[in-house]
């Protein structure tokens, strides 16, 4: 006798396999992907007096004390030399941490800034300055704490200077 076809046995075996390869699948079929983790953009803003030595017009050697910013975000870092700084901040940063070092040692966490910060210099302290109001910073805090945080946290800033710390702000988000 020649065979055309499948017996209900067979049929009914493969339909039992298949059904127990859908009802194992079912979860993975259902659920859906989770989505990708959001890596959050991490780096700093500093803004230091680049103190240096240089020859005026009467050809006498003069210390020139010149604000300079950098910026380092995900471990890249631009630099310029500037008559005074000004951070403008990132968008999509929740929490700012702002530390400043030389006459003036002082930290704080700030909760969202939007607006441009002016950094000026003076011989008694730092003073930020927004739209929206002054922080004017006074000389409080030891250099020893401040060289072990800045050792320990920025190595490479140029505040830190290898340990001969500048006056500057660094805010990090």
């Amino acid at each position: 006798m020649v065979k055309k076809g499948f017996s209900l046995a067979e049929a009914l075996v493969v339909m039992a396999i298949i059904s127990i390869f859908f009802a194992a699948a079912s979860k993975i079929i259902t659920t859906r992907p989770k989505p990708p983790k959001q890596v959050n953009q991490h780096g700093y803003y500093e803004c230091y007096l680049n103190v240096y030595q240089t020859i005026n017009a009467a050809g006498q050697q003069v210390t020139v004390s010149r604000p300079t910013q950098r910026y380092v975000r995900n471990n890249v870092a631009t630099a310029a030399e500037e008559v005074s700084c000004s951070f403008e901040p990132p968008n999509g940063i929740a929490f700012y941490n702002i530390n400043s070092y030389g006459p003036v040692f002082h930290s704080s966490f700030e909760p969202n800034i939007k607006n441009t910060i002016q950094i000026t210099f003076t011989g008694a302290g730092i003073i930020l300055k927004s739209d929206t109001g002054t922080l004017d910073l006074q000389s409080n805090s030891t250099q020893e704490n401040v060289k072990m945080f800045l050792n320990t946290l920025y190595p490479d800033s140029h505040i830190y200077n290898n340990g001969n710390i500048r006056a500057g702000v660094i805010i990090s988000w």
